[in-house]
């Protein structure tokens, strides 16, 4: 599959079949994530895959824009410092986000559907994954075979979100 293909093809779903995703399928997911960049190659990520029935219903629980209990999450932590700073939280945040994009990218292209949530407990979620006290939650990706076949959102045209040189100067393709 074509990359602009995968960025263009993917939604996010928020209702899934019943089926449950292979295990080889989730470490090729993981796979994806661990190849993402990250700044100064520190990979602070870390990454909880939840499938059993249980786990999965007490994340929910705790996650309200998560609407249905998908077949899995990968639950996407860093591992911070005791002393970081703005930048490096930011930085945390940054590299999360990036694997969470090469998760879905990569799903998508093996036909599971994927959403991010940022809307949790934090707290919860930690003890409920046991995360050792340096490790936080940074985002929920919901993952499962698609119920659902939403369509393309609208999007702005170049003109209106792109400038050139300065912010305002019209770009000019």
């Amino acid at each position: 599959m074509d990359v602009m293909e995968a960025i263009k093809g993917r939604r996010s779903i928020r209702q899934f079949t019943d089926e449950p995703i292979e295990k080889d399928k989730l470490e090729r997911l993981l796979e994806a994530a661990r190849w993402a960049p990250s700044g100064g190659n520190l990979q602070k990520w870390r990454f909880v895959v939840v499938t059993s029935a249980s786990q999965r219903e007490l994340v929910k629980k705790f996650a309200p824009g998560i609407f249905a209990v998908p077949t899995a999450f990968i639950v996407i932590c860093a591992e911070v410092e005791a002393d970081a700073n703005e930048w490096k939280q930011r930085l945390y945040l940054a590299d999360c986000s990036i694997a969470s994009q090469n998760i879905m990218l990569a799903a998508y292209e093996m036909g599971i559907g994927t959403c991010v949530a940022l809307s949790y407990a934090k707290s919860a979620i930690s003890e409920i994954l046991e995360l050792p006290e340096n490790v936080e939650p940074m985002l929920v990706v919901t993952l499962g075979y698609p119920a659902e076949d939403p369509q393309p959102p609208p999007r702005f045209e170049l003109s209106e979100m792109a400038f050139e040189e300065l912010y305002g100067e019209e770009w000019k393709p």
